[in-house]
């Protein structure tokens, strides 16, 4: 259930945006290296270099969460905190970027 302050992020996506529950794909590898964070896909034999959010965003991509609880999530995980609203932009780029590379079911 999302947060009190998530209301605010939910209350202006459309609700196709709202709905939106992303879902990795199976088949897809998710590693830490020393430091890095990576995604190997199988198909394409392609390995994909992760940042700090990319990384917590992929970790949050299990058909469970919507993309504004994912905001709120990863907004939560800095220190300081990131107010979900300002962390939404960056994780539907993120979303987007791992739906073009056909990372997601």
């Amino acid at each position: 259930m999302p947060r009190h302050a998530d209301a605010a992020i939910l209350a202006h996506m459309t609700p196709d945006a709202h709905a939106e529950r992303p879902l990795a794909r199976d088949d897809v590898v998710f590693r830490q290296l020393d430091q890095e964070w990576v995604v190997f896909d199988p198909s394409a034999d392609r390995l994909h270099a992760l940042n700090l959010t990319a990384a917590l965003v992929w970790t949050h991509c299990t058909g469970e969460f919507s993309v504004g609880e994912i905001a709120a999530e990863v907004g939560a995980a800095f220190n300081p905190p990131v107010p979900g609203e300002n962390a939404l932009a960056d994780v539907e780029a993120v979303i987007a970027r791992f739906r073009k590379e056909g990372l997601l079911a």
